[in-house]
């Protein structure tokens, strides 16, 4: 029995001694915050991570500023970049861990940054590599650019200590674009959607001023921030095109994921002239896919809660017939920008990323498989989608009156 009692105490004994064998200490990580990937000559990747300092990270007003990596005074650089070239991703990533004191450490990426070329060519042979290595984060959000990917994360900070922060809260706003590397996976393996996500480029924070445009300098690259410009447009997992900030803002509509948005109508002369200024409050999007005598038509339905913010036209706001067409004149200027990224999408680019597809098979799951599945790519490009905007304004602000205007100056 006392035997027993023995081997019973070895075993638990064992159990706790061994339980934190794999274990890796910090201080023998370098922790990647952010990754981009290029395609270089010969077909190689280009793989450039960007690692943080931990003893820099901890410091705050040392040198007089943010230790964001610019290097003015006694300031240091939060992170340093590194980068090596392979056959594929693991391949590059290999190279680089022998050039490298400590052990790569992913799990704390936060971004994911793809130059132009190599998304032309097709991302599903780099993005298997996050998909099955362990580390990585599926969360990670995932951007293009339309130069190098490297030279993204090469660009000092402004606001935060590591400029991975800076693109990740910005993503986080919801103003443009907003795409994790999970969703970017699962739009590539779904029937009746193609993939959208970020596009991020350098951009000065300052308006640039009529004697730069005349002399045709850029500022530079410490004058610049990463700012997302717009989305990248895919098929399959090809790149297409690229949509403008507004064009995109368009798409999150379609998509039901706009967050934030500011509308400013003009209002016309006979009517009060001037400009109307109003904030989303809440959106919503509602695909109908209608399929009658073999004709397949689509109707998206936007319904949105604004409140007014500015009015600089002679519309008396306390006045029911106003706000009725200023609430007029925001759902035709929605229906507009809807109207413009979806002659885009389906005359330039033929790529459904809205979901129309997806739609259809939802509400007409036989239909799709036996018409539609196969050969969507070319029913998207013919497909009618009829519009119809419902816009609310909730509020007119603290004042229904002009500060500039008198009684007798409002329109009646």
């Amino acid at each position: 029995m006392r035997k027993k009692g023995i081997v019973l105490l070895i075993i638990v004994m064992t159990q706790i001694l061994t339980g934190c064998w794999s274990r890796v200490e910090v201080n023998d990580l370098s922790i990647v915050t952010a990754t981009a990937l290029d395609k270089i000559e010969g077909g190689k990747i280009r793989l450039t991570l960007q690692i943080a300092v931990p003893r820099m990270l901890g410091q705050v007003g040392s040198g007089g500023g943010g230790g964001g990596g610019r290097g003015s005074g006694g300031e240091k650089k939060s992170t340093v970049t590194v980068s090596e070239n392979g056959e594929t991703v693991l391949d590059a990533f290999r190279r680089l861990q022998e050039k490298l004191p400590r052990k790569l450490f992913f799990s704390h990426s936060r971004i994911i940054i793809i130059g132009e070329q190599l998304a032309r060519d097709g991302v599903s042979p780099v993005l298997d590599f996050f998909s099955r290595y362990r580390e990585a984060r599926l969360h990670s959000y995932i951007l293009f650019t339309k130069g190098e990917a490297s030279d993204i994360l090469n660009i000092p900070p402004k606001w935060e200590k590591i400029s991975s922060e800076e693109i990740r809260e910005e993503e986080k706003s919801h103003i443009g674009v907003s795409i994790y590397l999970v969703d970017f996976l699962d739009m590539l393996l779904t029937d009746g959607v193609e993939p959208i996500a970020a596009l991020v480029e350098p951009k000065s924070t300052e308006v640039k001023k009529k004697s730069d445009s005349e002399s045709g300098q850029s500022p530079p690259e410490s004058e610049k921030s990463v700012v997302i410009a717009g989305a990248a447009v895919f098929r399959k997992d090809k790149l297409i095109g690229w949509m403008n900030g507004k064009e995109a803002r368009g798409a999150l509509w379609l998509r039901n994921e706009l967050k934030q948005a500011v509308i400013t109508v003009t209002i016309p002369e006979e009517m009060g002239n001037g400009k109307v200024s109003a904030k989303l409050l809440k959106g919503e999007s509602k695909f109908k896919p209608i399929l009658k005598n073999n004709k397949l038509i689509m109707k998206v339905e936007i319904r949105a809660q604004d409140d007014l913010y500015e009015n600089s036209s002679k519309l008396d706001l306390n006045k029911p017939d106003a706000i009725k067409y200023v609430q007029k004149k925001l759902e035709e200027d929605i229906e507009k920008r809807i109207q413009i990224v979806l002659d885009k999408t389906q005359k330039q680019f033929k790529s459904d990323v809205f979901g129309f597809g997806t739609a259809v098979y939802r509400t007409y799951p036989k239909a799709w498989k036996k018409k539609f599945k196969d050969r969507w790519d070319q029913e998207f490009p013919e497909l009618e989608v009829k519009i119809a905007a419902h816009v609310r304004v909730v509020r007119t602000g603290l004042t229904n009156k002009s500060i500039t205007l008198e009684d007798k100056e409002f329109i009646k």
